[in-house]
């Protein structure tokens, strides 16, 4: 076992040593990052992969190999095609809004956190294929393909391209791959507003080359003007067809600087909870002796971070925005902030609602019979202590949920004591294919976790040896300060064992998807000897009955060790 777990940790440290080496060897002309998974492929691979990207794309700031090697594998798996004929034609630098990087799938609800990554066009000649990725590659989205169309000039610039979905998606709040470019003109803009003067600007009268591009997005078009380096481009109001209904990526995004400022919160961990049109009054906070405007038209938004939240009011572009008010959704003065604000996270990924919906209707204080506050689980040994605590209900106007918990942070759900809706038992779990399937059990290995997503968009990766060590690495860092390597009796051991070996059909290779209008949520994959399941944390509760029982004794050896 000794062994096992030295070619285990081994193995780690040979995929980082490896992807350094490999970088350092292939990164002239650019600063290219390691990846860990370099050891999977081969060092020819790397090499014709490096060679395209250097010979195609020289940028000041390089692609990252590991997101080349990333994309180039997944298209030439989902397509066929040999990498040799794949070619990047364009890349840039993004940020993508939200955890699933500007590409939901249907019914998929996304981190709100801000992803640095990378936009990348690749074309077999033929063919076109745009990727959504974080900054290492990791995690990798392909937008829709496109076969390129033939009605757009064969001149029309790439970057130009680029840059108005950009600006689309700013405006429109929406993911670029729900947005096409249909029409493409070249102009001779008669100034240099592009005949898109602003109220009281001036504009050079000096002619200027450019392009007019339309803009398809469901049943909205938008249309640009543009000047041949995209330094310019300016939206044509009149000539577009689109609803202002929903909040422009500009107008969110200064509005959480705004509301940095006024937290001393850093920009990520803030997010808009709800938004609408709305008009105000402009000269309410005044100070100066400057003309102010009565009856300014933008946005309400709100903002949250734990349970606070604040309202600003922001004008159409978000360049003046205002602090409404601010205000707590701590409910109870008896029960701690940081202990509110973590039943209010457990209730909203249970019942699938954002915390902003949900409010804690009835808090009581309570002291508990043992360490599992009142609610045993038949493998784990409660010891028999007086644990003061409360106890919490929590509501979102239809349904209730009740938990047990503790000073020191325990959060149990009290399932007897809640009132949830039929509804949320519903799911109906769908096959994994066989290519997302994880790699089989190693060796002495009699259970493992994968957990991904969240807020933090971190990749957990936990295992369970059979010599009772729980080993528990951060995946995609080469520096894991999180690591640990643990131990659990043996006896709790063998009675897991039991429990899989009974409950094995369980793990049939089957994923139960998110509820539609769930809140973040965290990924996990479980993979036993039998098989592998996929869930979401606020879709457990919709989980077979013996498979919710093997859960909860997997948290119970995974937490206590």
């Amino acid at each position: 076992m000794n062994n096992l777990l030295k070619n285990y940790c081994t193995t780690k440290q040979t995929q980082i040593i490896t992807a350094f080496v490999l970088s350092g060897i292939l990164s002239i002309g650019g600063s290219l990052t390691a990846i860990e998974s370099a050891t999977a492929v081969s060092a020819n691979y790397f090499a014709e992969t490096a060679s395209q990207v250097l010979k195609e794309n020289i940028k000041t700031n390089s692609l990252p190999r590991s997101v080349t090697s990333a994309i180039l594998q997944d298209l030439s798996n989902r397509e066929q095609i040999s990498n040799r004929k794949l070619e990047i034609i364009d890349y840039s630098q993004r940020t993508w809004r939200d955890g699933c990087m500007n590409l939901p799938n249907p019914d998929e609800l996304c981190t709100q956190a801000l992803i640095p990554g990378w936009r990348v066009v690749l074309s077999n000649g033929a063919q076109t294929w745009i990727y959504h990725t974080n900054n290492n590659g990791h995690s990798i989205r392909l937008a829709n393909p496109y076969i390129l169309t033939k009605n757009l000039p064969q001149n029309f610039p790439s970057y130009i391209e680029s840059a108005v979905l950009q600006a689309a998606y700013q405006r429109l709040n929406m993911p670029t791959s729900g947005l096409t470019i249909i029409q493409a003109q070249q102009k001779t803009w008669s100034n240099g507003c592009l005949n898109l003067p602003k109220s009281g600007e001036n504009c050079t009268e000096a002619l200027e080359s450019g392009w007019r591009v339309v803009v398809k997005a469901d049943d909205q078009t938008l249309v640009y003007h543009t000047n041949t380096t995209a330094s310019k481009i300016r939206f044509n109001r009149k000539e577009s067809e689109f609803s202002e209904s929903r909040l422009p990526g500009r107008v969110r995004d200064s509005v959480l600087r705004r509301a940095s400022e006024e937290s001393g919160l850093p920009e990520k961990s803030l997010s808009v909870v709800a938004s609408k049109p709305a008009r105000w009054n402009g000269c309410e906070n005044q100070t100066s002796n400057y003309p102010c405007d009565s009856a300014v038209s933008g946005w309400q938004v709100i903002v949250g971070a734990g349970l606070e939240r604040w309202v600003f009011l922001s004008d159409e572009r978000g360049y003046r925005i205002q602090l409404s008010k601010q205000y707590s959704e701590t409910p109870n003065v008896n029960l701690p902030k940081d202990i509110a604000e973590r039943v209010l996270v457990r209730a909203s990924k249970r019942l699938g609602t954002a915390i902003s919906e949900l409010r804690i209707t009835q808090v009581e204080r309570r002291e508990w019979p043992d360490s599992c506050l009142g609610i045993a689980d038949p493998l784990t040994s409660c010891a028999a202590v007086i644990v003061p605590g409360w106890k919490v209900s929590v509501s979102d106007g239809q349904q209730r949920l009740v938990y047990r918990v503790g000073e020191s942070g325990t959060v149990i759900l009290d399932e007897k004591a809640s009132a949830i809706a039929d509804h949320n038992r519903l799911l109906t779990p769908i096959s994994i294919p066989r290519s997302e399937l994880p790699q089989p059990l190693d060796s002495g290995v009699i259970f493992r976790q994968i957990s991904s997503g969240g807020f933090a968009g971190r990749t957990y990766e936990t295992i369970l040896l059979d010599d009772g060590r729980l080993i528990r690495v951060r995946m995609g860092v080469s520096n894991d300060s999180e690591h640990s390597d643990r131990r659990i009796p043996l006896e709790q051991v063998q009675r897991f064992q039991q429990l899989l070996e009974q409950e094995s059909d369980e793990f049939n290779n089957m994923s139960y998807p998110a509820p539609q209008g769930a809140a973040d949520y965290i990924t996990y994959t479980l993979t036993s000897r039998n098989g592998t399941v996929k869930y979401n944390d606020i879709s457990q509760n919709s989980l077979p009955e013996n498979l919710r029982l093997i859960l909860n004794s997997w948290k119970r050896i995974s937490s206590s060790s």
